[in-house]
């Protein structure tokens, strides 16, 4: 009950915040309209007032003041009904003609409240004006004002304040409508959202959020949602995958340490077997031991400390210096290993001691897995400063649906584990590849297997050097 309270508050202010938008977007709306309106009714109600004066001004030129008296006179009988405001004075400021009494002349035009107005007669006919917008004119003569009231302007503002009024009153109503439908919309997929994370904290880690195809922001957020849920299953089911591998891998030596112990045990007299013992005990502490420092080893480069070690590594000098130093043990094996390094430089942004265990174990797992004969060659390549290491070999290779499993810890190809070897050979050369965000690759080398590591393109030592100013 209270999260369904909690929900339609939510959906609720949501309803009211989208109302709030849509009533401010109107009141500008409607105050740019009702400016640009009333601007152009005064336009138009100052040119009407132009053009009588005009007429006016006209009649004097044709017909004399008198002429001009007798027109104001005409005009004035029946300006109740117009609202048309007339007064003509001579040049010592006397009332000649009109329909209001004197008033004090003024430059320009000024709106007069009919108030102000000294009217002459009986004006019992409605107004839908409030004021007299006029101005003086001054004739041969004597002085001619005319004015005209502002019941229209006074009408469009009526009518454009009442459409406001009804603008905001449905705007309001539909945006809470609105807002309230879309608030409880996305709280419904919120809850949704809820439901998966709760399910996946009490160990159903297959559940996902659903998708809609409103790609909206919700929808961006259930994706993000999604691919950290198959990020963590990935981890925890690679973190059990390494549990049973390491379970597997400890029993064997553990095993044979128990055995060895035993027949000491038993002939705790004889001095050669218990040196013996003691000697092939102690290898296999030596090999548990290294197969817990590499698993450390990689955490440590996944958790990108080293990234802070990073300096400028030259390949070529790196990988030439590998290529002479496992030379000799390639030839202990009846295998040729050779260096296609080339004179074109190749520079790296990176932790030099990482990358040279990176290529290191390549070869040396090439040596380890290759039989006699086979040829075993280290390239580097630099075009477009991206820089490229390939390791091939004619060996056995790796079968393409075994290619993606041989990066994960403790994964071998040959299940009994009886071969030397911890399987985290290619898992420490994949850890190192990602933290110099570097893609391995594998492919067939028709016979044997092809390793590419390619880099991505580096910057100078100036940009890293600008890039690091500016942040």
């Amino acid at each position: 009950m209270i999260k369904t309270r909690l929900t339609q508050r939510t959906a609720f202010r949501l309803a009211a915040l989208v109302a709030a938008i849509i009533s401010l977007t109107n009141l500008v709306i409607f105050s740019v309209l009702f400016f640009a309106i009333n601007s152009q009714l005064n336009e138009n109600l100052k040119a009407h007032v132009e053009e009588v004066r005009r007429t006016l001004a006209d009649v004097e030129v044709s017909g004399g003041f008198e002429g001009l008296a007798a027109m104001v006179n005409r005009h004035a009988q029946v300006a109740q009904s117009n609202e048309d405001i007339y007064l003509l004075t001579d040049s010592a400021d006397q009332y000649v003609a009109g329909n209001i009494r004197v008033v004090p002349r003024f430059p320009g035009w000024k709106t007069i409240p009919w108030h102000e107005l000294p009217l002459i007669g009986a004006w019992t006919a409605p107004r839908a004006s409030t004021a007299v917008v006029g101005r003086w004119t001054t004739i041969k003569n004597g002085f001619l004002f005319v004015g005209d009231g502002n019941g229209d302007i006074n009408d469009a503002q009526r009518v454009l304040l009442k459409g406001l009024l009804w603008g905001i009153g449905l705007s309001i109503l539909s945006a809470m409508i609105g807002g309230y439908i879309l608030g409880m919309n996305a709280q419904k997929r919120i809850a949704k959202m809820e439901g998966v994370l709760g399910a996946v904290a009490s160990g159903q880690l297959q559940e996902r959020v659903p998708r809609s195809p409103s790609a909206d922001d919700l929808d961006h957020v259930a994706a993000l949602i999604n691919a950290t849920l198959d990020r963590l299953q990935a981890l925890i089911g690679n973190l059990r995958q390494v549990s049973t591998d390491i379970a597997h891998d400890l029993r064997t030596p553990i095993a044979r340490m128990r055995q060895k112990l035993e027949v000491v045990q038993t002939n705790s007299s004889d001095l050669a077997i218990y040196e013996s013992a003691v000697e092939e005990a102690l290898l296999e502490i030596d090999g548990i031991s290294e197969t817990f420092d590499a698993l450390l080893r990689i955490s440590e480069i996944e958790a990108g400390a080293r990234k802070r070690k990073f300096v400028d590594v030259e390949l070529n000098s790196l990988l030439i210096n590998i290529v002479d130093a496992l030379e000799a043990v390639a030839e202990e094996q009846d295998q040729q290993l050779t260096g296609l390094i080339g004179n074109t430089p190749a520079t790296v942004h990176g932790d030099r001691k990482l990358l040279n265990q990176l290529f290191i174990n390549l070869v040396e797992n090439a040596i380890l897995h290759c039989p006699s004969g086979a040829q075993i060659s280290v390239e580097l390549a630099a075009d477009g400063g991206h820089p490229t290491v390939k390791v091939r070999d004619t060996g056995a290779g790796i079968p393409p649906e075994e290619r993606e499993k041989v990066f994960r810890r403790l994964y071998r190809l040959e299940k009994s584990r009886a071969a030397k070897g911890s399987g985290l050979g290619l898992s420490l050369v994949s850890a190192i590849a990602e933290l110099h965000s570097a893609k391995v690759t594998l492919a067939d080398n028709n016979p044997g297997l092809i390793v590419e590591v390619a880099f991505p393109q580096q910057r100078t030592v100036e940009a890293r050097k600008s890039s690091v100013n500016l942040s």
